[in-house]
């Protein structure tokens, strides 16, 4: 089993990068995702992380690598995966390393999207999110049909809690100190590959495709 990492900071454009590459055939997996459905599940990993993702700050390390070991153990050994925010923490990259010397699972590579932090508060401050089926659109880069409606589910849009101005400021100053850190963690390894996302969206596509272009 191969895996990408995806790392960069909130708003540079992870999930544009996996929409990418899910159209080719390789399994997108956020744990943002996975730890929003334990708190909706009302799970006690959910509650635990909860209180602390409101607030700006990760989940606990041992909590993140208990939901990603179960689900890679989980997969097929041929599976191509996309992680988006994962690792976070040196703790959870070495935690993942000692996990693929005792599996099947390799890491291809590590994209690094790089981004200045006005810009990503721009992005993240006009972000809204469909309640029922969790589309993601923006108030300027990808507005909906109707303003404040799903085009897909017609359901409410909403902003998360750390789509807030003043929590997004504080999910910047943590990703600094702690993931920030995984670009020469994973550059000393010579798995680094690095993505300007000061860019459209459509630009960060074609760079993808470009990077890309032995696998897809």
């Amino acid at each position: 089993m191969n895996i990408i990492i995806l790392l960069g900071p909130p708003g540079a454009g992870k999930g544009t990068v996996s929409e990418v590459l899910t159209k080719h055939g390789i399994m997108h997996v956020s744990t943002g995702d996975m730890l929003r459905q334990e708190i909706k599940n009302n799970t006690a990993l959910g509650i635990r992380s909860h209180k602390k993702i409101s607030q700006g700050l990760f989940a606990n390390d041992a909590d993140v690598m208990t939901m990603v070991t179960d689900f890679l153990l989980s997969q097929k050994k041929e599976n191509f995966i996309i992680f988006d925010g994962f690792p976070r923490t040196l703790i959870q990259a070495d935690k993942l390393d000692d996990f693929t010397k005792n599996s099947d699972v390799s890491i291809y590579n590590v994209l690094r999207l790089k981004c200045p932090e006005d810009v990503l508060i721009s992005r993240l401050s006009g972000r809204r999110t469909c309640v029922e089926c969790g589309a993601v659109y923006h108030d300027i880069f990808s507005p909906p049909k109707i303003f404040g409606r799903c085009d897909i589910e017609d359901a409410a849009l909403a902003k998360r809690l750390d789509d807030e101005p003043v929590v997004i400021k504080k999910r910047l100053k943590i990703y600094n100190k702690l993931t920030k850190p995984l670009a020469d963690y994973y550059k000393k390894k010579s798995m680094l590959v690095e993505l300007n996302a000061n860019c459209s969206p459509q630009d960060v596509r074609d760079h993808t495709l470009k990077i890309y272009e032995d696998i897809i």
